[in-house]
């Protein structure tokens, strides 16, 4: 199923629809790419941090395993992290200069929860400070003791948000550049479409000897292609004006000539006095004009139904006994059509024959072949 699209979003111009599509999908991206922008840079600074910390660990291990404990504990030069040794009741016995060497920094029951894994925690006797956090077990001397070490994630946090801060600036400001520009192009695009629809709105609609056409856009895109199609149509449309006007004048033109013979035999039979017995013939000759006139209106009601495009009615027709060629012939055809088709073959044989007009029909596979001969000058072979 096609996703159903609300009236208000189509009411809306091409222009504001595409453009507000493409910034909309611009928006989403930008967005999705800051967050994973951010992520990545965080858990990149904290492996980093990690890897210091478990340094840390690992060196302070191998000084409880040898069993001697400097104190204060060594640090990384230059460096922020803080380590204890505490025993079980978490009593500091051995911290770097920069931790306690009184307050444990992370209560031992806190660290048990995290089995040797490193965790980021806020609840420290620091304070509100987050810190990077990894403890190992050891044993000093036969004592079990745990091994804590530190690192403050204070410049990743400011570092992140100094760059969530920029990217809330930056963000918004590309997608208002990108909406601007995505409206202009789009505007430049439809531009030739707006001339076209102008053009053709310009079109002059009264008769011509050839089709109105328009200014084809350059380049070989769509809109050119556009331009053409509109042009066949308008070709099209041309010459099918120019049959209807054809077929209008010829009508007229055949109802003419019936109208006034009809018109005139009446005016001379109601000013001429005529006997009883003369009547009969004006009523024929009158009647052979409204004959002439029934198969023009017929023929003019067939062509205006083949014209409006509807399905043909098909049936059976004995074109046998439409021919009284004396056999059954029979086809899926229009009856009306094909009768009009045999009237007007058999009129022009007798207009165009000497005497002798013979029609006949016969089958050929599956076909029906209808036959109309006369001895007439014929259709020369050019025509």
């Amino acid at each position: 199923m096609r996703p159903r699209v609300p009236n208000w979003w189509r009411r809306r111009s091409l222009r504001l629809r595409v453009t507000a599509a493409a910034t909309a999908v611009l928006a989403i991206g930008l967005v999705v790419g800051t967050i994973l922008l951010s992520t990545l840079f965080e858990h990149r600074r904290v492996d980093v941090i990690d890897v210091t910390v478990r340094s840390e660990v690992t060196t302070i291990g191998q000084l409880v395993a040898s069993g001697d404990l400097p104190s204060p504990l060594p640090s990384p030069a230059g460096g922020t992290t803080l380590a204890q040794v505490l025993d079980p009741a978490g009593t500091v016995l051995a911290a770097t200069s920069s931790a306690s060497r009184v307050l444990e920094l992370i209560p031992v029951e806190q660290l048990a929860k995290h089995g040797g894994h490193a965790f980021t925690t806020s609840s420290s006797t620091l304070g509100s400070t987050s810190l990077r956090v990894l403890a190992q077990k050891a044993t000093l001397q036969g004592v079990p003791v745990t091994i804590v070490a530190a690192a403050p994630l204070a410049d990743v946090t400011s570092t992140l948000s100094a760059l969530r801060k920029v990217l809330l600036v930056v963000v918004p400001l590309i997608v208002l550049a990108a909406a601007f520009a995505t409206w202009l192009a789009v505007s430049a695009a439809l531009q030739p479409v707006d001339r076209l629809r102008a053009a053709a709105a310009a079109l002059d609609a009264t008769p011509a000897e050839h089709a109105p056409q328009l200014d084809i856009p350059p380049g070989g895109d769509e809109l050119r292609r556009l331009g053409e199609t509109l042009n066949e149509l308008l070709n099209r449309v041309h010459a099918a004006g120019e049959r209807q006007r054809r077929f209008v004048a010829d009508a007229a033109h055949e109802l003419r000539s019936p109208l006034a013979s009809l018109r005139t035999q009446l005016e001379v039979a109601l000013a001429v006095p005529n006997r009883p017995e003369e009547w009969p013939r004006v009523v024929t000759a009158a009647l052979a004009d409204v004959e002439r006139l029934s198969r023009l209106a017929e023929d003019l009601l067939l062509l205006a139904r083949l014209d409006s495009g509807g399905p043909p009615r098909k049936n059976a027709v004995d074109i046998g006994e439409l021919t009284n060629s004396g056999s059954d012939l029979f086809v899926d055809g229009d009856e009306l059509a094909i009768r009009r088709m045999l009237d007007n073959l058999v009129a022009n044989a007798r207009h165009y024959a000497g005497e002798n007009v013979e029609i006949g029909a016969h089958r050929e596979g599956s076909n029906v072949v209808i036959t109309v001969d006369d001895d007439g000058p014929g259709i020369a072979e050019a025509d």
